[in-house]
């Protein structure tokens, strides 16, 4: 991959390394992948907001199907966009399609905000996926 000129101002060496990874899978300009990164990200950022929400008791706990319908169409958009594009194949995909599983059958908000993290690590799989396709 080409070297891309970017600046972050973000300091975590964790995030610092991801926002490079994405900035590098943008810079390719394969619309597709480009598409299902935004698409992965959206669904990252709905389970890391919902899940300290939850935590902080900031949520009405009687919205389960609320949050289980909204959660699970983040997924959903993801895992449609890439089938559409040839690219559910790759590492991580059906991990995702997992979580999503998880999500529609989740019995409790505590369920909902245990997924967070399974859902980041697939997302770290299917980011490293997309970088190498």
């Amino acid at each position: 991959m080409r070297d891309i000129e970017y600046r972050t101002t973000v300091e975590d060496e964790h995030w610092r390394s991801e926002e490079f990874q994405w900035a590098r899978v943008l810079a390719e300009g394969n619309a597709a992948k480009g598409v299902v990164l935004l698409y992965l990200q959206k669904a990252c950022t709905a389970f890391h907001e919902f899940e300290p929400a939850f935590r902080d008791q900031a949520l009405d706990c009687g919205r389960l199907d609320f949050f289980r319908r909204r959660l699970a169409n983040r997924l959903g958009h993801l895992l449609t966009t890439m089938k559409n594009n040839d690219l559910d194949a790759l590492a991580g995909s059906s991990e995702i399609g997992g979580i999503r599983h998880a999500v529609e059958s989740a019995q409790s908000m505590e369920e909902l905000a245990a997924l967070t993290e399974k859902l980041h690590e697939a997302g770290h799989v299917l980011l490293d996926a997309l970088e190498r396709a």
